[in-house]
Formats: structure tokens, sequence, C-alpha cells
């Protein structure tokens, strides 16, 4: 067992890797991006509005969150710094004349238009000297090129400075740098009714800029730093360096709240909804099975297989309002003169801090009665039938037969025969669902108003939170990867005829 446990050990970061990379394929390639959707108000806050945002080279706000989000970088690998010098002029003309070419008489769709736009933008960091050339060069008079060009050459000579409260005098100082050529590179933006001596002054001023700081910014780049950038300037790079360190990013809403933190706050909550029912799920689908398979045929078997087929039919958005409005609202526990709760984890925080141990205790168990009922009501209903099924096959061996024929007692048969084996497919079955234990329960957690990783987690789909998102998926993927690993250790505990050599 041992070395079977270390082998899946050691193939688990691989198969994990993986499915970061199909994950970050597929989130990064869904249509729209957080940028697109997002408005800042007057607190400083991103919100959603409903008309799109456009790009374009001057756009600092825009252009800041792309470079936040990473949106600026190819997905996984970077081919941008062998872009020829024709194909640059030619996206330039297009964005000028707003047509695929200055012969074709169809003109681009506004749609086209700010692609190209965001694609030149974001290419213009790795195509630098193609830039320059165009606007140094003496055979192309149109102006409305070179001012395109300029334009996208501030772009690509913009950086973003580095964040963070204990920096280095390295970092400070090119923090202070980059601010002063920022400053310095918005001068040579050409106005429309620039006249010839001013246009020829800012195109001199910024060769001698681009002269000066073509080493420092990697503006001609080697062959060797090509094929560096090739690798390590992408999106996927960028994103799988910060997760190596741990680092899951921060709230697109507040950079000042990681991924990590606000999920920790979560935690108990969606622990809680998800762990529990699937305790009770597991016991209480062995007992009902059991009825059902020793009445097989009978009206115990009948009448609990109608009531399972009829709950695992009720969507949880009809039973969750049923059980406030109906079950809790104006009522109380049985035999008891206390009211039901039908919101929150517990009680007000002013009252629970007054209350001991035990209370606190009874409090939770009391606010979580109807969520648990809502959570574990459909699994519980597909784990009885599908337990049933396991049972009546296990009581089908030969081994059971002679246990029978041996006069062993039905508990000991059930317990040591029968339960031990047809548990390996529930825990088979609810090894795979460990991975949504992070994802908890969207409709049941807005209901009762209470504050998990499912209302999290939908929020920031909604938001297009990539970090969220992101941390979310691979969060459940590693979670079931390792609940397939404990269900396979189970089944030698369950069936000693198991092995995993």
């Amino acid at each position: 067992m041992l070395t079977y446990i270390i082998r899946r050990l050691i193939l688990l970061p691989i198969t994990f890797f993986a499915i970061i990379i199909v994950n970050f394929g597929i989130i990064n390639l869904a249509p729209g991006d957080p940028v697109t959707i997002t408005e800042i108000n007057q607190e400083g806050n991103a919100t959603m509005k409903a008309d799109r945002a456009t790009a374009f080279g001057g756009d600092e706000r825009y252009l800041h969150f792309r470079e936040h989000y990473g949106l600026t970088l190819p997905l996984f690998f970077n081919v941008w710094p062998w872009t020829l010098l024709e194909q640059t002029k030619q996206w330039l003309e297009e964005l000028v004349y707003r047509k695929p070419s200055t012969t074709n008489p169809n003109s681009l769709s506004v749609k086209e238009y700010d692609e190209l736009r965001i694609h030149v933008g974001d290419r213009s960091r790795f195509m630098m000297e193609n830039l320059f050339k165009i606007i140094e060069s003496e055979k192309n008079k149109n102006i409305g090129v070179k001012q395109m060009a300029i334009r996208f050459f501030v772009r690509g000579a913009s950086r973003e400075p580095i964040l963070g409260g204990n920096l280095s005098e390295e970092q400070k100082t090119y923090n202070k740098k980059i601010g002063s050529d920022d400053d310095i590179l918005k001068t040579f933006l050409i106005n429309d009714n620039a006249s010839q001596d001013e246009i020829k002054s800012k195109i001199n001023a910024l060769r001698q800029w681009y002269i000066e700081n073509s080493a420092y910014y990697q503006f001609q780049p080697t062959t060797k730093e090509k094929i560096s950038a090739f690798f390590f300037s992408t999106r996927f790079y960028k994103y799988i360096s910060r997760v190596l360190t741990l680092d899951f990013g921060t709230l697109r809403n507040d950079n000042n709240k990681t991924v990590i933190s606000e999920v920790t706050k979560r935690l108990k909550y969606s622990l809680t909804l998800a762990l529990l029912p699937m305790f009770f799920t597991f016991f209480l689908c062995q007992f009902f099975a059991f009825i059902m398979a020793l009445n097989q045929k009978r009206w115990p078997d009948y009448s609990l297989n109608v009531l399972f087929l009829f709950l695992y039919a009720l969507p949880v958005f009809v039973v969750a309002p049923f059980l406030i409005e109906k079950v809790a609202l104006n009522n109380t526990f049985p035999f008891t003169n206390t009211p039901i709760p039908i919101s929150g984890f517990t009680s007000s925080e002013s009252i629970f801090k007054e209350m001991t141990t035990w209370e606190k205790l009874i409090d939770i168990m009391q606010h979580l009665f109807l969520p648990m009922i809502a959570v574990m009501y459909g699994s519980l209903a597909a784990e009885t039938r599908l337990s049933r099924t396991a049972i009546l096959e296990v009581m089908r061996q030969d081994y059971v037969r002679t246990a029978w024929a041996k006069g062993a007692s039905l508990p000991s048969i059930l317990i040591k025969h029968v339960g031990r084996n047809a548990a390996i497919t529930i825990v088979t079955s609810l090894a795979g669902s460990l991975g949504i234990v992070l994802g908890g329960s969207l409709i049941v957690e807005t209901l009762f108003e209470i504050n998990g990783f499912g209302k999290f987690f939908y929020e920031a789909v909604v938001n297009r939170d990539y970090n969220v998102i992101m941390f979310s998926a691979l969060a459940g993927s590693l979670l079931s990867l390792l609940g397939y690993l404990v269900a396979d250790i189970a089944y030698t505990l369950l069936d000693p005829r198991v092995t995993l050599d």
C-alpha cells in the first residue's frame, strides 16, 4: 500500500498541473473579460455597468486594469517579438483608414476596430523597434499613421509600478524612473491640430528618449531575449509563478483583500454545510437502503423508492423557500417554544458572544437545521437508491449465502458481510463529491443568508474575478484528487480482498 500511495502522490502534482492548464485556458478563452464590464465609481471601487467599454492607447484606467489582470499578454506562448515591420504598418493603416486595406471599400465594424486596436496595443511592447522605424521613416509621409504609431509607442513604453509596502531601494528607484518616463512619454503624443514644426520637434524628442532608454527597456531584444519572452512573457507563466509561491492574488474590487483571507473567513460555513450532510448521508442512506433491500418488492421498498424518487426530482430552489415559509416561519421546534431560525449561521453577534460553549453549539445546530435539510435531501435520495442496488448485489453473493447457511445472525451478516462491501459504492460516490466542498451551495446560502463559498464564488463569476474563479477550480480539483486517494485507501479497510499493490 505504501508504494501505491507514494506513486499516487508523485502523480498528483502532474495531474494537478494538467488541470491548472485546462482550467486556465477555459477561463481566459471565455468571451469577455473583467475590464470590459468594469466601471470605477466615486469611491474607487470596480462596479458593473451595462454598456461596453472601449480600449485605446491613451485610456490609462483601461490599460491599468488589463495590466493588473495580465490580459495584455498572450496565453501560453509569446510570438509577438517576431512581428514583421510590414504587418505592423498594415495594422496601423487599418486603424487610421478604418478599412482592411487602403484599396478595400468596406469599412471595419465598430467591434472589429476595437478588437484590432486592443490587439495592436497589447503587442506594442514587443514591437517597439517596428513602431520607431515607422515614426522615423522619411518615406512614410502619412501623419495619421505616424500619429497612431506614436500613440502605441507610448503605450508600449509605459510600465506598471511595483506595488507593496516593503520595497527595496532598487524597486523604489525603478518606480521613480518609470513615473518620470511616463510623464515624458505623454508629451510625445500628437494632437490632430498640431503644426509641422511641433510634430517634428516631438519626433526628435521621442528619438532622443528612445536612444537613451532602448537598452534599459529592451526595445531591441536579442534572439535570446525573444526566446525567453516566448516562454516567460505570458499570462500562464505570470499566474503559475504566483501560484507556486501560494500567492492566489487579491479580489478585483479590493487589492487589500487576498483570495486566501476571504476564503478563510468563509471556511467554517461551507465546511459545515458540506461535511456534516456528507457524514449523515453516508449512514442514513445505508440505513434506508437496508430496509428497502430486506423488503424488496414489498410495500416498504415501494413506498421508500417512490419517496426518494420524489425527493430527488424536487429542485432545491423549491424546497428551500418551502422550508422557510411553511415549516419555519412563525413556527417553533417540536415540543419547545424555540422559534426555528430562517437566516444566518448563528444568532446576532452581540447575543452569540454572551452564550456559553454549550449554548453556542445548540444555537448553531438550530440555525443549521433547515439549511442541512435543504442541502442533503437530494443527495440522500440519490445515494439511498444507489446503496440499495449495491446491497442487493452483495446479498446475492455466495459468501453471504454461506454465512446464512452457517447460522450467522442477521446483524452480523448485514454489518460484517453486506454493509462493508456495499459501502464501497457509496464511498466512491462521496469521494468524488469532495471537490464541491469549496463550492458550497449557492441557493441554500443565498436564501438562508449564510456567507459561504457558494455565494462568494457566484459573485466572482458575475464580476469576472479571475483570481477567485481560478482558486475555486484549483481547490475543487485538488480536493477531488485527494478524495479519490482517500477512497482507494478506504477500499482496503472495507474489503480485505482489495489490494493496492
